[in-house]
């Protein structure tokens, strides 16, 4: 039953979203340059602008929280898909990554499961510089089988928001509980 659980559980958020180190990874040999290359790091790569940023902090977590915890096996990749467009930084990466394993994940239609929440509150943390707000919903997942009957939840969120071009996005989404 945990196995079949843990893709429900990076779907919503409960479980951590991102992957496992490769092999690759993890050699305990170190890298050899290639001869004639010069060593160094690659240049950052440039990130597309967040589509239709909030007006402000308040609304970019409260638009992204929204998008985060209502959703439907049938739907679950294209909303990923569409959280990523609308956040910049770890928040973007994290959901292109989700969205990826989402599409590998036939537990969730074989579950028919979904996720339907409300943002109870959203405010900023004290001390944090106005950048770091607290994000609490209530949800309720649900479908077939192991997920018939599973109760409502609260769930807070962490989420640090960042000013961009026309307004505010998410940057950083952290579920704590």
């Amino acid at each position: 039953m945990l196995a079949a659980s843990v893709p429900f559980l990076a779907a919503c958020g409960l479980a951590n979203r991102g992957g496992t180190p490769s092999a690759s990874s993890t050699a305990s040999t170190p890298a050899q340059a290639n001869p004639g290359e010069r060593e160094g790091s690659t240049p950052p790569q440039r990130q597309a602008a967040p589509l239709a940023p909030a007006p402000s902090p308040q609304s970019a977590v409260e638009r992204f929280a929204d998008g985060y915890i209502n959703w439907s096996y049938q739907t679950l990749a294209a909303d990923e898909q569409h959280l990523a467009a609308s956040a910049v930084g770890e928040a973007r990466a994290s959901e292109l990554q989700a969205r990826q394993q989402t599409e590998r994940d036939s537990a969730l239609a074989r579950g028919r499961v979904f996720n339907t929440g409300t943002v109870v509150t959203v405010g900023p943390v004290k001390g944090a510089g106005g950048n770091v707000w607290a994000c609490v919903t209530r949800e309720q997942t649900g479908g077939e089988g192991e997920y018939t009957a599973l109760a409502a939840a609260y769930h807070v969120t962490l989420a640090t928001v960042a000013r961009v071009p026309g307004g505010w996005s998410v940057r950083s989404w952290r579920p704590e509980l």
